[in-house]
């Protein structure tokens, strides 16, 4: 019979407090088992907050774009609006809206939440500006 913890089958003297039992046939490599399984949840979660962290970056992208394109607008700057349209996330679509006083932009684009995987979140932001005295509409 091994001891849990034992040396060379021997008993060793067992901590004040901790109880030593035989370790049992059936019950040898429970732990690494357990262990493993353990780990793979693990990187299964490292995976999702990975994923997560990608889609917020996605989504602070969207609003400063639309942030950036209505400020370009507003001032009737096109060479400025053109620049800020290429900082538009990948496949990302740009809808500017101008009324008699203010532009108003929307940007949306899909991220993806597991790297690799066809599992996208639909993120999108929108961004008015007042129009500037002299630009026009």
């Amino acid at each position: 019979m091994r001891w849990v913890g034992g040396l060379a089958g021997r008993r060793p003297a067992a901590a004040k407090g901790v109880m030593m039992r035989p370790l049992k046939g059936n019950q040898r490599g429970a732990v690494t088992a357990e262990a493993a399984f353990a780990s793979l949840g693990l990187v299964a979660l490292l995976a999702v907050l990975v994923g997560a962290i990608g889609v917020v970056l996605v989504q602070v992208q969207c609003v400063d774009s639309a942030a950036a394109i209505a400020r370009q607008a507003a001032r009737g700057d096109a060479s400025g609006v053109a620049e800020a349209k290429s900082h538009v996330p990948n496949g990302g679509e740009v809808a500017v809206r101008t009324t008699a006083t203010t532009v108003t932009v929307t940007v949306e684009a899909e991220a993806a939440i597991v790297p690799g995987i066809r599992i996208t979140a639909h993120v999108a932001a929108e961004s008015t500006a007042v129009l500037e005295p002299g630009a026009s509409p």
